[in-house]
C-alpha cells in the first residue's frame, strides 16, 4: 500500500500491493509534484492512493478501467488484472475527478461534464507523469466512465536502446539516423501500441539542436521539449458552452498551416488521420526536410495509400494528391508487435516519385522476418535519396555519431 510520512503530508517509498510489487521509491525531484497532489484529503482513499502507485510506476505503460471493479495494467510482462481496488462507483470517480486537474483536459467533474469523451495530456507543471489520459463518459458507456490511460517513459529511448531492445540491427540504426541528419521526410506507421511515438521521440535525439522544430498534435505525446531546445508544442483547442456545444475550434489542419508561418525548420505531427495530411505534404514540399508524422496502417504500401485517401478529403483530387504524397515524403518506416509483445521495425521502404499502375514505386530498403527472427538489407537507396542525405552534408558511408546532445 502506499504511505505518506507522518506529520509532512510528503510521500515516500510508495509500493503498490497488488499481483506484483510494481511501484519504486520515488526521487527528491517529484516530493513538491507528489506534494501537491496529496493535498487533498481524499487522498487518504486506499484506492486512489493504489492507483497513484501504479501511474508512477516507470514499469507500467498502460492503464485500463472498464469500471470500478474491472482494472487493468500493462507492464513488460503483458496485461494484468488488479483486483480490490474501489469498493463502489463513487469511490472510482473521486479518483477520476483527482486525477481531471493534473491534466490539461479543462475538466474538474467527471459526472456533471457535458461532453461523451474526455480526453488530454498530463500537465508538466502538476505532475511528472508523462502520458495521455481519455475517458469515455456514461453518455456514451451507459454506465461507469471508462479511463484509459497511455503513460509515456520518463527516459526517452534512443535508436541504441532500440538496437539493444533488438527492434532493429545494426544497419537499420545507423541508416535510420543518417536519414534524420539528411533530413528525410518520414511517414511512420504501424497499428495501435506498436511503438511509433515511441520510435518518432528515439529519432528525435538525431536532430540538430539548432534546428527549430514544430510538434502538432491533439494529445502532447512527443515531448521533444524536454530534450531539444528549439521546440514549439502546438495541441489542437476547443471551447465549449455550459451545455457542452462546441463554440470554436482549433484542428490540426490549422495548426499545421500556422506552424508554415513560425519559421520551424521540421514540422512533426504526432498522427495523421484527416485533412491536415494536405497541409502536411505541402510543408514538406516547400522546403520543410526532416518532417515526420505517424499512420495507423498494417504495412507501408498501406500507409501510403491511407496518406493520399486523408490529403483527398480535403477535396483534392486523387490524381493530385497521390504527386503531392509522391513528393513530400521519402521514406515509410513500419513498425508492429511481435511475439511476446516485443515490438520490431518490420520494414523500412523508400517512396519513389514514379508510379506503377495506380501503386507509387517503392524500394524496399530492409526487412524483418519473423521466422528466423532476423533483419536484413534488401535494397539500395536511391539518388534521390543520397542525393538528399550529401545536402545536408551526410555522406552515403558515414558511421553513427550518437545521439546527439545526450550525456
Amino acid at each position: 500500500m502506499l504511505r505518506r510520512e507522518a506529520g509532512t503530508g510528503r510521500t515516500k517509498d510508495y509500493v503498490v500491493e497488488g499481483p506484483q510489487q510494481l511501484g519504486e521509491a520515488m526521487t527528491d525531484e517529484h516530493d513538491d509534484n507528489l506534494e501537491n497532489m496529496f493535498a487533498d484529503e481524499s487522498m487518504t482513499d486506499p484506492g486512489i492512493l493504489r492507483m497513484i502507485g501504479l501511474l508512477q510506476s516507470p514499469d507500467v505503460s498502460q492503464i485500463v478501467i472498464n469500471r470500478h471493479d474491472r482494472i487493468f495494467y500493462t507492464n513488460a510482462e503483458g496485461t494484468q488484472k488488479l483486483n480490490k481496488v474501489f469498493a463502489n462507483m463513487d469511490h472510482y470517480v473521486a479518483f477520476l475527478n483527482w486525477l481531471l486537474p493534473i491534466t490539461d483536459v479543462g475538466y474538474t467533474d467527471v459526472l456533471s461534464a457535458r461532453t461523451s469523451v474526455i480526453e488530454g495530456s498530463f500537465d508538466p507543471a502538476k505532475t511528472p507523469i508523462h502520458g495521455s489520459i481519455h475517458i469515455a463518459t456514461h453518455e456514451v458507456t451507459r454506465g461507469e466512465p471508462i479511463l484509459t490511460v497511455r503513460k509515456q517513459p520518463r527516459e526517452t529511448i534512443t535508436l541504441d536502446d532500440m538496437f539493444t531492445q533488438k527492434m532493429l540491427d545494426t544497419d537499420m540504426r545507423i541508416f535510420l539516423e543518417r536519414a534524420i541528419r539528411g533530413r528525410a521526410n518520414i511517414l511512420i506507421s504501424g497499428g495501435s501500441g506498436a511503438g511509433k511515438t515511441t520510435l518518432a521521440r528515439a529519432l528525435s535525439w538525431y536532430i540538430d539542436p539548432n534546428q527549430r522544430v514544430l510538434t502538432v498534435e491533439e494529445i502532447d505525446e512527443l515531448h521533444l521539449y524536454d530534450r531539444l531546445p528549439n521546440v514549439a508544442p502546438l495541441t489542437t483547442y476547443k471551447d465549449q458552452d455550459e451545455m457542452g456545444r462546441i463554440i470554436r475550434r482549433t484542428e490540426l489542419e490549422d495548426l499545421v498551416r500556422e506552424a508554415l508561418r513560425m519559421r520551424a525548420d521540421r514540422i512533426w505531427v504526432g498522427e495523421t488521420r484527416g485533412r491536415e495530411a494536405y497541409a502536411l505534404a505541402k510543408a514538406c514540399n516547400s522546403g520543410h526536410d526532416g518532417s515526420i508524422t505517424t499512420v495507423h496502417a498494417d504495412d507501408g504500401q498501406g500507409a501510403v495509400k491511407q496518406l493520399v485517401t486523408y490529403v483527398m478529403e480535403s477535396g483534392v483530387p486523387e490524381e493530385v494528391a497521390r504527386e503531392q504524397v509522391a513528393n513530400a515524403f521519402h521514406l515509410v518506416i513500419q513498425v508492429a508487435k511481435v511475439k511476446m509483445g516485443r515490438r520490431v521495425i518490420t520494414e523500412i521502404t523508400e517512396l519513389e516519385r514514379v508510379r506503377e499502375g495506380s501503386e507509387q514505386r517503392r524500394i524496399p530498403l530492409y526487412s524483418y522476418n519473423m521466422e528466423t527472427d532476423s533483419f536484413a538489407k534488401v535494397g539500395t537507396p536511391s539518388r534521390r535519396l543520397t542525393n538528399l542525405f550529401a545536402r545536408y552534408g551526410v555522406g552515403s558511408g558515414e558511421q553513427s555519431g550518437g545521439p546527439v546532445g545526450r550525456n
